[in-house]
Parts: structure tokens; C-alpha cells; sequence
């Protein structure tokens, strides 16, 4: 099946002048883990997820330490990310978003997504935002599609 076809038609996304607070506060809302950053054509200029947000707030150190419980809280992490909150989704956005086009099908987005580690990616048509897939929302359009009598529980009687 097309991913055109599963995927999530909601244009939620935030764009590079959005403040980091109002990103989370977007990410908050819509129950999403990540987002799209878009140019005013719904061009994909690069993505912010949960994971970037605590990144930017967390010295850089600490990503090189085996564990991290060793280290005395100071409440340092909170002041942290009260700065990081004032700055731009540009300043912690990364580029080079992986997204899937409306053509690639329900497999190759699966094994993708589980090869990157990706929970939720933009898809496009003709390089413009057309929705999202998240590995729940896919899990839960395929689990519908495989209605009983369906070709998907055929195939997997035949396995």
C-alpha cells in the first residue's frame, strides 16, 4: 500500500522563526514527537524533535559520558532549557530530514523508519508537504487494512 494512502493529512509543522518554548508547546498539543520545519511553500527545510529540544539544553559533555549518574544535579538542566526556550528553531533544527514521497510503500517506510530510528517523518508529493507518518499512526492504518478475508492475512497464511 501507498503511504499516500496511510499517512496523516494534518499539516501540523513549526517554521525557523517559532521559538523553541513554542515548539514544545506545538509538540505538546499535538501529542507529536517531532516536527517538520517549514519554508512558507511547505518545503521541508529540516526537523525538531523531543530528542533535539533536550539535546540543545544538556552540555555537550554529557553525550560522551558512558552514564550520567555520577553527575551532581544542580538543577542545571532546567535553567538550561529555560534558555533554550528563548532561542529559534533554526538554531536547533537539524537539516537533512528524512522524508518519504506519496509513492513509497507501507513496507519500505516501516523498514526505514525502524532502520533510523525514526518516529515521525514528513511525506511529500512534488517535494511539498502533503501530511506526516508516525510508526504509531502506520501501526494503526496497517492493523485496519488487515481486515479479516483481507489479501495481508492470506499472505500470512501462507507463511
Amino acid at each position: 500500500m501507498k503511504i499516500g494512502e496511510l499517512m496523516d493529512r494534518d499539516l501540523t509543522a513549526l517554521h525557523e522563526e517559532n521559538t523553541v518554548a513554542e515548539a514544545i508547546e506545538t509538540l505538546l498539543r499535538h501529542h507529536m514527537t517531532g516536527l517538520p520545519v517549514l519554508d512558507e511553500d511547505c518545503h521541508v527545510l529540516g526537523f525538531v524533535s523531543e530528542e533535539d529540544i533536550i539535546k540543545s539544553a544538556l552540555p555537550d559533555y554529557v553525550s560522551k559520558l558512558p552514564s550520567s549518574a555520577f553527575l551532581p544535579d544542580y538543577g542545571q538542566f532546567s535553567v538550561r532549557l529555560a534558555a533554550v526556550g528563548a532561542k529559534t528553531v533554526k538554531d536547533i533544527m537539524h537539516r537533512g530530514c528524512v522524508a518519504f514521497d506519496v509513492d513509497d510503500t507501507d513496507f519500505v517506510v516501516a523498514a526505514e523508519m525502524i532502520r533510523r530510528h525514526i518516529k515521525v517523518a514528513p511525506v511529500l508529493k512534488d517535494g511539498v508537504m502533503e501530511g506526516y507518518i508516525s510508526r504509531a499512526y502506520l501501526i494503526k492504518r496497517m492493523m485496519r487494512a488487515a481486515k479479516p478475508g483481507s489479501d495481508a492475512e492470506v499472505l500470512d497464511d501462507q507463511h
